[in-house]
């Protein structure tokens, strides 16, 4: 076997925010299928690739059949492949479902991933932007435009040109060009990406004209009533069985509509179809594919693996690392918790993911103290579990009756208390992490997809309220913060938000706290006002609303401060000569920085606050829920 390596504005009007939303959900059954194709298999001089071209026309005649509106590009060099994307991406419009699917050499350097026209030389890293084409520049592209976003990547990993580039570039050891691809984050609610293959590994290049994974892909795909994320799991099954386990695929999704390449439901299945020898030799052509669908039949489930694969679909519109934990926690055997692991793998780094998750861990955040320790072991006595001297410590009879607890109350035996066990036994514990919950950038949540999984009750209620708004939200000292991205608003109406979801805006009484609210926020540019001001010739940057606010009757301009919640200001963290009562009646608070004179203000990190008045807008809010 040859083996190829892997890869706004604030809307006035409440009814107005309605239709918004109903036009969305009213686009899912409109729009075209549209797919651009990309096959590499002559590379000037990183060898060629022969089954690349082939799996790239046997995808291309696959997407046909399943209503698609194809390009197929092949063996191009980085303008071609430039060009096509260009014109692919002005096919695109809001109501459509945008499909990438590439064959050929890919790579990452500095933490970036690129596919690699056939012309390149990467004699230096400097020349990887002219050679390449990055992959977030294609993912950003399709998703400002599609309704929903699929990348598939059967894709190489570790290329020879990069690997040279690894040996021959200083610095390379300190993280330029690696093996494999980096990590990578969706930032809009409609898109798939999948890879061939886990980072690390290499992805078959196959015996018979095709890899793995492209023959995989179109055996599974088009199954009737499988959803997309459903069938990439036999996708999954299907390319370990063909490997030995060699290569892995993985999917990171963060799709909040499903989405069904063959029929959204199976129909009556009669006399079993015959496979015949044509059929099994017979590729491209994807007609001979389809006979093996009577195989695709879902097959029968326990309660357990239907719970798995229902948790798994809402997790994989949810796509956070906070609730691909809860998943894995929940499901920690079976084909569904190996994908949860596999996304939670491309999400979170290593470090992070077995320090703060490993059930030992866990149990130390919700059990900090002997005492709590003692409550757990005397209400698993007083339940006929006997745990040995409630003393605290919890040694092997205490794990035990711990276990068979679990067991008992149909939950994971792992012997280590989790929140559903606690919860089991009456006890309160410590439930709230510190930390971002969400992505760093704002998403809309469809808090139905986050029931079962997400177990802090205030986050459900927060994003049940803010449902028709984009958030990053999180957890400092036990409150729960939430940025509210709504284009721009005045402050009477963030006001408003903030009591119709019985919280307040923002108050800050430490470093440490208006840090961590300024982290929520900092990531996505769309939370600012930015704009020059000549009168003062600075290029401003204004931040989302806090619950600052100054009695009118204070002594300007610093007297007479307070939050919302009618605390004293104890903390401050204003911008350089601020606040200055620029107008009369700046007497509410806010995120701000500026730049002297016409400045690029993207990259200015804004921490700091200003004195604003009622007439003035910005990018959004933020929440604090008690």
């Amino acid at each position: 076997m040859r083996w190829r390596a892997n890869l706004t504005t604030w809307l006035l009007s409440a009814a107005l925010m309605v239709l918004f939303t109903m036009g969305n959900a009213f686009a899912e059954g409109n729009g075209k299928r549209l797919a651009l194709v990309v096959g590499m298999s002559n590379y000037v001089l990183a060898g060629t690739l022969p089954n690349a071209s082939r799996d790239a026309e046997a995808f291309n005649t696959f997407l046909k059949d399943q209503g698609f509106e194809t390009n197929l590009v092949l063996n191009a060099d980085r303008r071609g492949l430039a060009g096509a994307l260009s014109n692919f991406s002005r096919k695109i419009g809001p109501d459509d479902t945008a499909l990438f699917y590439y064959a050929g050499h890919g790579m990452q350097l500095h933490g970036e991933n690129f596919l690699v026209g056939t012309d390149a030389k990467l004699e230096s890293e400097f020349d990887v932007p002219a050679e390449t084409v990055a992959l977030s520049e294609i993912i950003g592209a399709m998703e400002k435009r599609a309704r929903i976003s699929m990348v598939f990547l059967d894709a190489c990993r570790n290329n020879p040109l990069a690997e040279r580039l690894t040996r021959e570039v200083e610095g390379a050891t300190r993280g330029a060009a690696t093996r494999g691809l980096a990590p990578i984050e969706t930032q809009g609610g409609g898109t798939l990406v999948a890879f061939a293959a886990a980072p690390g590994q290499v992805a078959a290049d196959g015996t018979d004209g095709h890899s793995p994974f492209t023959r995989a892909l179109i055996a599974n795909l088009s199954g009737a009533g499988l959803e997309v994320g459903t069938a990439f799991k036999r996708v999954v099954r299907d390319v370990r069985k063909e490997t030995q386990g060699k290569q892995q695929p993985q999917i990171l999704s963060s799709l909040s509509l499903e989405f069904y390449f063959g029929p959204e439901t199976a129909a009556p299945q009669t006399t079993p179809a015959v496979q015949t020898p044509a059929v099994q030799t017979a590729m491209p052509q994807t007609a001979a594919v389809q006979p093996v669908q009577p195989a695709l039949t879902v097959p029968a489930m326990d309660p357990e693996a239907l719970e798995a694969e229902k948790d798994f679909k809402k997790a994989l519109k949810i796509g956070t690392a906070r609730i691909w934990h809860f998943f894995v926690e929940k499901h920690r055997t079976g084909e569904y918790a190996d994908l949860g692991r596999q996304a939670l793998a491309q999400i979170e780094p290593a470090a992070v993911r077995n320090q703060s998750h490993l059930p030992q861990s866990v149990e130390a955040r919700l059990l900090p103290d002997k005492d709590k320790r003692r409550n757990v072991q005397v209400a698993l006595a007083s339940r006929g579990f006997a745990a040995g001297t409630a003393d605290g410590v919890f040694g092997g009879q205490t794990r035990e009756a711990i276990k068979r607890f679990q067991s008992t109350n149909q939950q994971p035996a792992s012997g280590f208390i989790t929140e559903r066990t606690a919860e089991a036994l009456g006890i309160k514990v410590n439930d709230r992490a510190e930390g971002i919950y969400s992505s760093p950038k704002a998403r809309r949540y469809d808090v139905a997809n986050l029931e079962g999984l997400e177990t802090d009750q205030t986050v459900l209620r927060a994003l049940t309220c803010l449902r028709h708004f984009e958030t990053v939200y999180g957890v400092f000292e036990g409150h729960l913060y939430v940025a509210v991205r709504t284009g721009i608003i005045l402050a009477v109406y963030a006001r408003g938000i903030a009591g119709g979801c019985g919280a307040h805006l923002a108050s800050i009484s430490s470093q440490e706290e208006n840090a961590f609210v300024a982290s929520l926020f900092n990531a996505d540019q769309t939370f600012f006002n930015t704009g020059y001001d000549p009168s003062g010739n600075v290029s401003y940057k204004m931040g989302p609303w806090i619950g600052l606010t100054q009695d009118p009757q204070g002594k300007e301009p610093r007297g007479g401060w307070r939050w919302d919640t009618g605390a004293p200001l104890t903390y401050t963290k204003w911008f350089q000569d601020m606040p200055n009562e620029g107008k009369k009646g700046d007497d509410i608070g806010m995120y701000y920085a500026h730049r002297n004179g016409r400045a690029d203000t993207k990259s200015v990190y804004v921490d700091s606050w200003d004195d604003m008045g009622p007439t003035d807008g910005t990018g959004g809010l933020i929440l604090e829920f008690e």
